[in-house]
């Protein structure tokens, strides 16, 4: 019996070898890419209706000539043909994201005044704004503000990120009807475009 016994341990140990020597563990290797979006510094003239030229765009401004603004008796200039600029500059974000609109005066606005113009005057020129990354279909389109600081902002949500590639604002002016004669001066307004990691 106790040589059995003994046998019996010695087996166990003699099966217990082989599984301690075949045992395993494994080391989980973990790394992390930071999210981000970039936004060109500058931008480049990427095209234009065809009473527009790439000479109106410099640095990160398009000036509008006054001929199609206003006529030399100061009403503003209406037409159903389009003034609209394309400009462009590489982009990119790895990760889901949306992408903001502000327009500062909520169309292009005279400088010198604010508020109410006086009477008999008008003191803004509707404009639209569109941006997207280059041939897609989605992102802020046809975006007209009617408010001084007015946004838009379009939730890129599970699309597939873009990685690195272009990025396109088109600036249009709407050359709509008014009732009276624009007040003299420059009107500006001035659009920020933002890219955000979406949260």
């Amino acid at each position: 019996m106790k040589s059995i016994l003994i046998l019996g341990v010695a087996a166990l140990a003699t099966l217990a070898t082989p599984a301690a020597a075949q045992d395993s563990a494994s080391v989980d290797v973990i790394g992390t890419a930071e999210a981000f979006c970039s936004l060109p510094s500058t931008w480049q003239f990427a095209s234009s209706t065809n009473n527009v030229s790439a000479s109106q765009f410099s640095g990160n401004t398009w000036t509008i000539p006054s001929a199609l603004v206003a006529d030399s008796a100061g009403n503003a200039v209406q037409s159903t043909a389009e003034v609209a600029i394309r400009v462009r500059g590489q982009a990119a974000c790895n990760t889901t994201h949306t992408i903001t609109v502000t327009s500062s005066n909520g169309g292009l606005a005279h400088d010198a005044s604010s508020g109410s113009p006086p009477a008999g005057f008008v003191r803004m020129r509707r404009m639209t704004y569109n941006a997207n990354w280059r041939d897609q279909s989605w992102g802020v389109l046809n975006f007209v503000p009617s408010a001084p600081g007015d946004s838009r902002t379009y939730d890129h949500g599970s699309r597939v990120p873009p990685g690195v590639r272009d990025f396109d604002v088109r600036m249009g002016l709407l050359r709509d009807p008014t009732n009276a004669p624009m007040l003299a001066g420059t009107y500006t307004d001035q659009l920020t475009i933002t890219i955000s990691v979406a949260g």
